[in-house]
């Protein structure tokens, strides 16, 4: 299978700095496609109410569901024993 561009490995690169970098790449192009489905709210285009709150309930499900990874991991890692 082959590896995308932006997740290669930056030789010399500490976890921080390839965390950095990908969270950035990664959550300006997620910016872009949000902005994208924006463009969506013109008179070019038909909608009802239940299409803008179903599109809006799977992003803010999809938000949730990052975050609680995130926080679940910084959990796990906070309660690792140590000697």
């Amino acid at each position: 299978m082959e590896e995308h561009e932006e997740s290669k490995n930056v030789p010399g690169e500490t976890k921080e700095e390839r965390f950095k970098r990908l969270a950035e790449q990664r959550v300006a192009a997620t910016l872009d496609k949000i902005r994208l489905i924006g463009n969506l709210a013109t008179s070019q285009y038909s909608y009802n109410s239940d299409q803008v709150a179903k599109i809006f309930s799977a992003l803010k499900s999809a938000v949730a569901d990052v975050e609680d990874k995130f926080h679940r991991t910084l959990e796990r890692k906070k309660d690792k024993f140590h000697l």
